[in-house]
């Protein structure tokens, strides 16, 4: 009796689960836009929090380094001490080195984008004769990039009088409110250096907490493997992120140097320009060669012919050399789920999306990997998955 109750007990469970879940699967699909905004709400009443683990995450390499160091040099018992200089010495080099470089390039960033401004006028010309020479013998193509020309003069000038004119004051109001959200960054910056401090600080009793919380609900096994999915993923996002600025500073730097050899103008804006977009993996290349390409286009046909060879060159040097080095060893993705993740991920959170969605889609593909073990292994079914493996082995 008592096993034929428990039987029909499960059973009404299962159903009310099912039911609970479908309302549940509805009623998120209907009220997406109250969803987003309320998970957008929450993102940003956190992001001090955001930015304080973000910081302190790319600073507990360094932070460990300098505990390391102190703990060879000073007495045992120094350890809250010891703990305290380590925290405050990563938080002012990690300032330090952010002030060196803003120092180092604003000013030559300034110049660069103050003389494009200049010269402006110069380079409108200068296009306009190289298309009438390109054209000479052709008068009706001439005529058609004419007209074409002094449309777009025609259409601009109107725009300026009639849209931009009119709508100054909102124009005004919506910099203030560009300059509020700008105040508004920095608070949450500070605040999350704040954050930082307290997250280095005791990142090892927060580490301890979250076995804590991991084994006091689940078994021993799943807790383990749960710590050892979470230790990929930190392996994954140090490795890849530190290794992509790592490369990505290299080879702003290796282009700087190459400019100024041949003596390519802009060379310290279109370097950063380099640095910063090749961060992004597959199309970072490609975004920052382009609009690099056409500045210096504006220069000269020939300034920008050099650019694009040396840029091809050095973005195979990268490939090949470079990057495989620092980057160390891959994620396991092939080129078509780097692809699929830059994509998705960038699709979804925009820049930052493109940086993160690689070493993020990685540990998703492990966990899948993981499952997909599990499931063959109850299923005695291990030597698909060892055939599988010595058929296409995995990069490490």
């Amino acid at each position: 009796m008592k096993e034929e109750f428990k039987k029909y007990l499960a059973m009404i469970l299962a159903v009310f689960c099912t039911a609970a879940l479908s309302i549940l699967f509805f009623f998120i699909l209907f009220r997406m836009d109250a969803l987003r905004s309320l998970i957008g709400k929450i993102l940003n009443i956190l992001m001090p929090f955001i930015y304080g683990a973000g910081i302190a995450y790319v600073l507990k390499p360094l932070c460990n380094t300098y505990e390391r160091f102190l703990n060879k040099h000073w007495h045992p018992k120094r350890q809250k001490l010891i703990g305290t200089v380590s925290v405050i010495g990563s938080i002012v080099t990690g300032l330090v080195v952010i002030y060196a470089v803003l120092a180092m390039l604003l000013p030559q960033l300034a110049l660069s984008v103050a003389r494009i401004a200049r010269s402006l006028p110069e380079m409108i010309e200068s296009i306009s004769h190289m298309v009438d020479h390109l054209f000479e013998g052709n008068e009706v193509i001439r005529n058609y990039i004419m007209q074409l020309s002094d449309a777009g003069t025609e259409s601009l000038s109107g725009w300026l009088k009639e849209s931009i004119l009119p709508y100054m004051n909102m124009i005004l109001t919506g910099l203030s409110d560009s300059m509020i959200n700008v105040a508004g960054i920095f608070m949450d910056l500070f605040i999350g250096l704040v954050v930082a401090i307290y997250l280095l600080y005791g990142r090892r009793k927060f580490k301890k907490q979250g076995k804590l919380l991991l084994y006091s609900l689940f078994k021993e096994r799943w807790a383990d493997k749960i710590i050892e999915e979470i230790r990929f993923a930190d392996r994954v996002f140090s490795g890849f992120i530190g290794g992509k600025l790592l490369d990505s500073a290299i080879i702003g730097g290796i282009c700087y140097i190459g400019m100024m050899i041949m003596g390519l103008h802009y060379a310290i804006l279109i370097s950063v320009i380099v640095g910063v977009t090749n961060i992004i993996p597959f199309f970072g290349p490609y975004i920052g060669a382009i609009p690099s390409a056409i500045i210096l286009l504006t220069v000269s046909p020939m300034s920008c012919l050099m650019f694009v060879i040396f840029i091809v060159i050095l973005q195979q040097v990268d490939g090949n050399i470079i990057g495989p080095k620092i980057l160390g060893s891959s994620t396991g993705l092939s080129g078509i789920w780097v692809l699929f993740s830059i994509l998705l991920f960038g699709g979804l959170f925009g820049f930052v999306g493109m940086i993160i969605g690689v070493p993020v889609f990685a540990v998703i593909y492990d966990l899948i990997r993981q499952l997909i073990i599990r499931g063959l292994e109850l299923r005695s079914k291990s030597k698909m998955f060892d055939d599988y493996q010595h058929e296409y082995p995995r990069k490490e």
